[in-house]
């Protein structure tokens, strides 16, 4: 009896693991892109290809299906074919405003975030967050961390935390970084590869990375 109970037991915890069809990724693309002169950064190009058709092919075969997060050019982010959402102000208020308006349309358990200048993510990327979030159930997101460095954009969230997500841009707490450890209890799980979380910040970015390839 004893016996299954343990083998019913080890079923359940297998049956609750976090599953692709669980999770709908997020391309973050609603950024002002100051840093490159106010261009709309997810639709440079790199390697001859937009910013955010890199991060779209790496993050699709991760997940269920993709939502983009944009404040302009929307009917251009239209045409790859996933759902489009704006901030509520269109102030370009942050990463977290993306992450809001795209958890009121995610239908999924979980959402997975990636901003569209992060064209190295490594393809484990998803199934690796998911991974900390099973060993500690009673979290609600997790992000990751490379050396030590914590890379709070990049995370995943369980979708029934919108409303803390609400709360948190309502009181002004727009950075990440201090939500995710003062609210959020995050798990941070390693990554050995810090340049698969390199963003392309400034256009010496995108021309340093170019010469390179």
């Amino acid at each position: 009896m004893q016996y299954l109970r343990k083998r019913l037991a080890k079923k359940t915890m297998q049956n609750d693991r976090i599953k692709k069809e669980d999770i709908t990724g997020l391309v973050l693309a609603g950024g002002k892109g100051s840093r490159m002169g106010g261009v709309d950064k997810g639709l440079v190009a790199f390697e001859d290809v937009p910013l955010v058709e890199h991060v779209i092919g790496i993050l699709k075969p991760q997940c269920r299906t993709l939502v983009v997060s944009a404040n302009r050019n929307e009917d251009v982010y239209a045409k790859y074919g996933y759902p489009v959402v704006t901030d509520d102000d269109k102030n370009f208020s942050g990463p977290l405003a993306g992450i809001a308006a795209a958890l009121e349309i995610v239908k999924t358990p979980y959402m997975v975030v990636a901003p569209c200048d992060s064209p190295f993510l490594p393809s484990d990327y998803v199934e690796r967050l998911a991974g900390g979030l099973n060993e500690h159930r009673g979290r609600a997101v997790a992000a990751a961390r490379t050396n030590g460095r914590e890379q709070p954009v990049f995370m995943l969230i369980k979708t029934d935390v919108k409303h803390a997500v609400r709360e948190a841009l309502a009181t002004g707490q727009l950075a990440l970084h201090r939500w995710l450890n003062r609210t959020m209890n995050v798990v941070w799980v390693d990554f050995d590869d810090e340049g698969a979380f390199e963003n392309m910040n400034r256009a010496e970015d995108l021309t340093a990375k170019n010469k390179c390839l």
